[in-house]
């Protein structure tokens, strides 16, 4: 044992191969715990509206619509002693929401992967000058091409207060996705003055990927009835990940030559739908459901108010003020 940690610790051979799994390794193994946690089969039932009766999804459709913004802006003035109060103000819809146990393995992946990526990124290259004392692991000459001397502790508390807003900012917006339909979400901005084709946009682009994804899935799967192997080696089976490597290079333009035309073709029939209801053919628009704001609404408006004028007061007073 005390010959191995010699051997990644003081050897020249050791630490490149230590530091390359330090660089690499959590980029690379973030996508494959992506989809071992979520899979990319049905991702688009789990990544859009959930019909439920809840106090959350009765909420009027402006105020989801500005919530997320909202959050965003306040984070940005935050430092990283507060911003984690702003993320735990972000739990309270989730908690009114309940959401089921398919919706909470999403929450929790679409939030902690990034966090994960933001920490370990900020970890690699937001470093101290010339100093070296912050850095954890000092990569060997081998690495000097990566542009970075080392794994910094500073770079990780960085790292770690970046992801504070990360965090908020999608808790936040999955909470407009996850409650409002993209009718709701129309109405909404044509209540804020804007045109309605811009909701129409922004409905459209929150279901694109899970929609491609899910496309991708059944082309992955057909590939594979047909007779291609794209089964995955073991970790320790290191004959077979060339060959498999391979495989997945040459399957790239037979999938990707019919997602595209299937995504081509699915724009198209939007737009024949869209005309179809003449949207847009009214400057003013009608709509069939009309919101007003109940007693819930004015509770929301009321802690979102309070929240803007607290971090506003410890802003003005540098307490809670970032300092970068």
């Amino acid at each position: 044992m005390n010959l191995i940690t010699a051997f990644f610790t003081q050897s020249l051979p050791g630490r490149t191969i230590l530091g390359y799994v330090l660089i690499f390794g959590v980029p690379t193994a973030l996508p494959f715990l992506f989809v071992k946690v979520i899979g990319f089969k049905g991702l688009r039932h789990l990544f859009s509206y959930e019909p439920k009766q809840s106090i959350v999804h009765r909420l009027d459709p402006r105020i989801k619509v500005l919530y997320p913004v909202l959050i965003g802006i306040l984070s940005v003035f935050l430092n990283w002693d507060y911003v984690y109060l702003l993320v735990v103000f972000t739990l309270i819809p989730w908690l009114l929401l309940r959401p089921s146990p398919g919706r909470a393995r999403v929450i929790i992946t679409m939030v902690g992967i990034p966090v994960i990526g933001a920490i370990w990124s900020q970890g690699l290259f937001h470093t101290e000058a010339l100093s070296t004392k912050h850095l954890l692991f000092i990569f060997p000459q081998t690495l000097s091409w990566i542009g970075t001397p080392g794994l910094s502790s500073t770079g990780l508390l960085y790292g770690l207060q970046q992801a504070g807003r990360t965090m908020a900012g999608v808790l936040a917006a999955l909470i407009l996705l996850f409650t409002t339909t993209p009718s709701e979400v129309v109405w909404a901005f044509y209540k804020f003055g804007m045109p309605a084709p811009v909701g129409l946009a922004f409905s459209a682009a929150l279901r694109f990927l899970p929609q491609m994804m899910e496309r991708m899935t059944v082309l992955l799967q057909i590939v594979q009835v047909r007779g291609y192997d794209l089964t995955i080696p073991r970790w320790w089976q290191v004959s077979k990940w060339p060959g498999y490597l391979w495989r997945v290079c040459a399957c790239i333009p037979v999938i990707t030559i019919p997602l595209l035309i299937g995504s081509l073709r699915t724009t198209s029939v939007m737009a024949m739908v869209v005309d179809a209801r003449a949207f847009g053919s009214h400057s003013k628009r009608n709509s069939l459901h009309t919101h007003s704001f109940s007693v819930a609404d004015y509770i929301a408006i009321t802690a979102l108010v309070c929240l803007t004028l607290a971090v506003a007061l410890l802003v003005l007073l540098h307490i809670g003020n970032r300092q970068v």
